[in-house]
């Protein structure tokens, strides 16, 4: 079992954007060319404007070359978004099974906990890793993982999570077990805190 890096690219597209746009799969293809093994992507449930592509970069193919704004795939990736400016997260996991029960269920949740100015990931750690593990006490959880976004200065911790259905995880919402973590983390939240839900398309080579 080899570390990844998961790419967490949210982008907002034109009305006429679709996922078998030739654009789209020129850039997925190329993601294979280097290396990636797995994609996965999606129009998100609440927004239809709002496409999610996650890349499984396997640490070796992990090159600079496509993290520099400058470079060719990079800026094709910026064009794709109406105002050209992507959201990139890079989340590293220790193995792809960490997340891959996430990323295959019939629905992926991606919960975003940004931390405000004077709130670091280890004056909450328990919190933060407790939020995940009581989600298996939930019915309809399929597994999961999280950790913080190494291009974030650790203000963004990212929750990738499986659920049978959205309606599992309204369930959830509801009990007091969910609310017990959360009541703790949100003095720490600032703008952008937010879950987005999707079915996502998974693309293997």
């Amino acid at each position: 079992m080899n570390p990844i890096t998961l790419e967490i690219l949210r982008l907002t597209v034109d009305k006429s954007f679709h996922l078998a746009a030739p654009a789209f799969t020129t850039l997925r293809q190329t993601a294979k060319a280097v290396g990636v093994r797995e994609q996965y992507y999606g129009l998100t449930d609440d927004n239809s404007s709002q496409l999610l592509w996650i890349i499984e970069w396997p640490q070796k193919t992990h090159s600079p070359e496509f993290q520099e704004e400058s470079s060719h795939f990079r800026q094709q990736i910026n064009v794709l978004d109406v105002n050209l400016k992507p959201i990139s997260w890079l989340v590293p996991f220790r193995f792809a099974e960490e997340v891959r029960p996430a990323l295959t269920a019939p629905i992926c949740e991606f919960a975003h906990i940004v931390l405000k100015e004077g709130s670091k990931p280890e004056m909450i750690s328990e919190s933060l890793h407790k939020t995940f593990t009581d989600c298996y006490y939930a019915r309809g959880f399929t597994g999961g993982n999280w950790g913080i976004a190494t291009n974030s200065n650790e203000k963004v911790c990212i929750y990738v999570l499986g659920w049978e259905s959205r309606a599992h995880h309204t369930e959830y919402s509801k009990t007091a077990l969910f609310d017990v973590e959360i009541n703790k983390l949100k003095p720490h939240y600032a703008p952008g805190s937010m879950g987005i839900f999707l079915r996502l398309t998974r693309e293997s080579s």
